[in-house]
Parts: C-alpha cells; structure tokens; sequence
C-alpha cells in the first residue's frame, strides 16, 4: 500500500512478466512482439508497465498519442515506439525528431510530416493503415494506392517501415470476417510491395489473433489486454483451453482503498442519494473513500460487491463522487483502516475485472481503463 493513499492500484510484476514469456513462446520466432501501452497501459500506468516491459527484453510497444510516446522515450530511449493514433499537425515535428513510427490514413498526414522531415534533415517513419473491414481508420484500396504514389514522391522524407490493420471480430474464433481481413490485409502488403517498398513491420494480429490464428502473426504482434492478464472474450479463453495453447494468463491488476468509517444504520433506512436502497434489517455499513471520480462506475450502485477481511460486501445505494457504502454486517471485528478490495484477491475470493464488467453490463477493458491515472500504482 503506498504510504498516504486512500485509494490505489497494485500491478503484479510476476504475473506481467509471466504473460508477456507466455505470449511471447506462442509467437515462436514467426513474429515480433510488440506491447500495446495505450490507455495509461490499461489503466495499469504507463512508466510502471514501460518500465517491466524494458526488464523483459521488449524492444517495441504502441501507444496511442505522442505524449505518451514522448514518456516511453524518456524512460527507454532504444524503445522502438509505434503511435496508433491521430497526432495533431503541430506535433507532428516531435514524431519526426524522435523517430516514433506514426500511423497513417491520409496524404495530409504524410505531406506534413515530409514538410518537418526536410525540415530537420531526417525522414519520416511512417505505418501505412489499410482498411481491411473493421471500417475506423484506414485506407481503402484505391486511397493505398493514391497514397504510395505520395510516398513514392516525397521518398527523401518518408519512409514506408510498416502497414498495419486491425481485426473487427479476432475474439470471436469462428467469425467469417477474419479470413476475409487477412487476405485484404495481405493484398495491401502486395499493393505496398509492389510499389518498391519493403516494410519490416506487417501487423494485423492483436492478442486474440496473435493466440489463435497464426498465419494472422506476419511480422509482428500487438499485444495489449493480454500482456494484463485478460482475455478479449469468454469464447477466445474457451478456444485457447481446447485447444490446449500454452497460454495461460495471471491478471496483473488489483484495485483496493479502506475504510473511512464504520457505522449502525438502522432497519428501514436509506442509503446514499435517492435512497436506492433501504435497510431491511439493523445493519453494520462501512463508507469507503472511493466514487465515480476514482473510476468506479455508477451502474456498479447496488450490483457489485467488494472483499473486507476475505468476505464479499455488498454495495449499497448510488455510488457518490469521492465515496460508496457497504454492507459489513458479516464481517466480524471489522474496524476503520480495514482494506477493501474492488478488483483482486482477498482469502478465499477474487473479484476480477470481468466480474465487475458482467455486473454492469460492459467489458474488462472499460472496466481497467476507466481508473482514474491519478490514483498510485505500485508493483507488488
């Protein structure tokens, strides 16, 4: 527990580092691993998961946005860091002078960046975005084309390292969009290669992919929300067991805050706003520091339960900004500083991030992301 913290967040750096061997022995030497640390890496914090991945031997991670790729460089300048996302044309200039790999998907894009390029007398690395059918970003066909005809221009400034694309439906093994992606996906590197490019990067498979569908690997694997610990879907856990792949995921993320008070609250009482819930009975209720703005969501009000002291407590009543109450009743000698655990293992029981996500109706991914980046996290 850090010292001083109500609330916070703990990462298993064993079970970090076994996902990512695990994950890496299923890539064999066929593919290169590359570790997804968008999102304040899941919500489990950049700079602590930049920092375990440089321990175990990665050499490329993808974010999302240059600022944090510009905090991935600082804390591993060898790291080769790909930029999934839009960088604002004023930003552009840090993509060049860093020599991140940015994403592309329009000649705008490609023009600026060669205008910083010439600039500062270096080329622009660039990941050419097909558009294969999850129909976000990416180029089309036609648009690849107009777009190595650029790049074939502007060839002093740019430098085609990679194409990519991303999977509408990998978690779900038996979809009839994946096969059709991946020959899309393998007519745009045709299209790339047939203008005199050769790019080292080919990447199309994300974590669901990179387990189950091998000739999806190419060159490389962006691997995010199973580096974590957790799967993309019920049904990819099911096919990688039957299938008995050596991959077996140990989620990295425990949430856990304490007790602020503990109290008597009568039979026929409300509690919190709005009065959502009403004692039935004379109850034992501890109020926990921690609300919406911490990461908790709304709907989780009177649904989820939380671990005191190895026993399941029940939320009670709508999840305030900065606090929610519980129902300790069953959990004898309970007292305040007690610590409570919303996601992670406490004695006998777990509560994980998919249970929350079931309980609300969302999914694991939502659930760890929407922690609040300012709470602390800790390797434990």
């Amino acid at each position: 527990m850090p010292h001083g913290a109500k609330t916070w967040v703990e990462v298993s750096g064993s079970a970090v580092a076994h996902n990512i061997s695990c994950l890496q022995a299923s890539l064999g030497d066929q593919a290169g691993f590359c570790a997804v640390l968008k999102a304040n890496a899941y919500g489990h914090d950049l700079a602590l998961m930049t920092k375990l991945c440089v321990e175990q031997g990665v050499t490329r991670v993808a974010v999302d946005w240059i600022d944090e790729a510009l905090l991935v460089k600082q804390l591993a300048p060898s790291m080769t860091v790909f930029l999934l996302g839009m960088t604002p044309d004023e930003r552009l200039i840090d993509v060049v002078r860093h020599e991140f790999i940015q994403t592309v998907y329009d000649a705008e894009t490609v023009h600026l960046l060669a205008l910083q390029a010439a600039q500062i007398g270096k080329k622009a690395k660039v990941s050419l975005k097909a558009e294969t059918g999850l129909n976000r970003q990416g180029l089309a066909p036609r648009q690849l084309d107009q777009l190595l005809d650029e790049c074939v221009r502007l060839g002093d400034a740019i430098d085609v390292v990679a194409v990519g694309s991303h999977f509408a439906s990998a978690e779900d093994p038996g979809h009839p969009a994946n096969e059709a992606q991946l020959q899309a996906f393998q007519t745009a590197i045709e299209r790339v290669q047939g203008r005199g490019f050769n790019p080292a990067y080919l990447h199309i498979a994300c974590s669901a992919a990179a387990m189950i569908h091998p000739m999806s690997r190419f060159t490389m694997a962006r691997v995010g929300i199973a580096m974590y610990g957790l799967w993309s879907s019920p049904e990819l856990r099911r096919t990688v067991v039957l299938g008995k792949t050596a991959v077996d995921l140990q989620p990295a993320l425990s949430w856990r805050t304490r007790i602020a008070q503990v109290k008597d609250v009568p039979s026929g009482s409300g509690v919190g706003y709005g009065a959502t819930h009403v004692t039935n009975r004379p109850i034992r209720m501890a109020v926990l520091p921690i609300g919406y703005y911490d990461g908790m969501d709304r709907r989780m009000s009177n649904r989820s339960e939380v671990i005191i002291r190895g026993r399941k407590c029940q939320i009670l009543g709508n999840i305030c900004m900065n606090m929610c109450m519980v129902d300790v009743s069953a959990v004898p000698g309970v007292s305040r500083g007690d610590i409570a655990t919303l996601i992670g293992r406490d004695g006998m029981h777990n509560i994980s991030a998919d249970d929350v996500a079931s309980a609300i109706g969302t999914i694991n991914y939502e659930v760890v992301t929407r922690i609040n980046p300012l709470l602390p996290r800790v390797i434990c």
